[in-house]
């Protein structure tokens, strides 16, 4: 008996690989900034694609941050 992956399965792993190459870190890194997103805002309905926006501007304002306090 073949078990279905749910959409937002298939969501959570897309965003967790598409984070993992756009920014360079492995993938469980990847997983462990994604799992903390999601335990903070804690949502009923994920917006994947907003969600990895919203992950990207965070981390470029943060590095951008630290190159203007070398």
């Amino acid at each position: 008996m073949k078990k279905k992956l749910n959409t937002n399965q298939i969501s959570y792993l897309k965003l967790i690989i598409d984070l993992s190459e756009e920014i360079g870190i492995s993938v469980q890194e990847a997983k462990n900034i994604l799992d903390t997103a999601i335990t903070i805002i804690k949502p009923q309905s994920i917006n994947y694609k907003q969600l990895k926006e919203e992950i990207l501007n965070y981390l470029a304002l943060n590095f951008f941050s630290l190159i203007c306090k070398l």
